[in-house]
């Protein structure tokens, strides 16, 4: 039987399989997919309505009357145990030239070289925010100059709304930044964080968004809970007339 094997040209010995490269660009192959599905599918699906209610989430608030149909809306919140008006001086400070972003400098300048750093006090020259003036995502002397999301509309401890259109033509709003405060009576205040994205967006930054979805969602949610920390700490060293009733 042997010899008849041999003679039909069968092969005894073991067959090999793939080789060691081919193994590992497979397995490398697989953790990309593993990982592309994971940061542009599971991670947006948390993260885009992190922390909100089901009435926040669909709730009509300030800035939406900007992009009345949005592609794309996220909408996160956070309590924080100070009043409203112990919050709003943390966000109208905010900008990679002032207070920062209270979001992770390892990526604002270890990645991306800002030269970034998060304030931990309410610095009262900053506090002269308007209508028209740039919330600085880059700084001056940073390729493209000093640019971000400009203030459309802002009430004092109610909500703060910001345009984020790069590249669209004047007077088309294709996204926005809006925070919103809402008083929560013993718990503190509600921040509410809405994002839109809307039709006219330039094919350019849709891709760059999509790309970085994962990422802006990440860091909006250091953001809000870097702005919780730092008002938290505020109210405990200087409470409000009205926590001490």
């Amino acid at each position: 039987m042997g010899g008849t094997a041999a003679g039909l040209g069968v092969r005894s010995g073991p067959q090999s399989g793939p080789g060691p490269q081919r193994r590992r660009l497979r397995g490398f192959l697989a953790a990309a997919v593993a990982t592309g599905l994971s940061t542009h599918g599971l991670l947006p699906r948390v993260l885009r309505t992190w922390g909100a209610t089901g009435p926040e989430k669909t709730a009509p608030l300030p800035g939406d009357e900007l992009i009345p149909d949005a592609d794309d809306v996220w909408t996160m919140a956070v309590t924080v145990a100070a009043r409203p008006g112990q919050v709003w001086p943390w966000l109208v400070q905010m900008g990679v030239d002032r207070a920062g972003l209270y979001s992770y400098t390892w990526v604002e300048n270890g990645l991306l070289r800002l030269g970034v750093s998060n304030a931990d006090r309410v610095h009262p020259e900053w506090q002269d925010l308007k209508v028209g003036d740039i919330i600085a995502f880059t700084p001056v002397g940073y390729p493209g100059g000093r640019r971000g999301p400009r203030v459309v509309d802002l009430a004092q401890d109610r909500h703060l709304v910001l345009d984020s259109s790069p590249g669209a033509p004047p007077g088309t709003v294709t996204g926005t930044w809006q925070f919103v405060l809402h008083d929560a009576g013993p718990s503190g205040t509600r921040l509410l964080l809405r994002t839109l994205t809307g039709p006219g967006r330039p094919l350019g930054l849709r891709v760059t968004d999509f790309l970085l979805r994962p990422g802006y969602l990440v860091m909006d949610r250091a953001m809000l809970l870097g702005v919780k920390k730092r008002a938290e700490g505020g109210a405990l060293r200087n409470p409000s007339p009205s926590t001490l009733l």
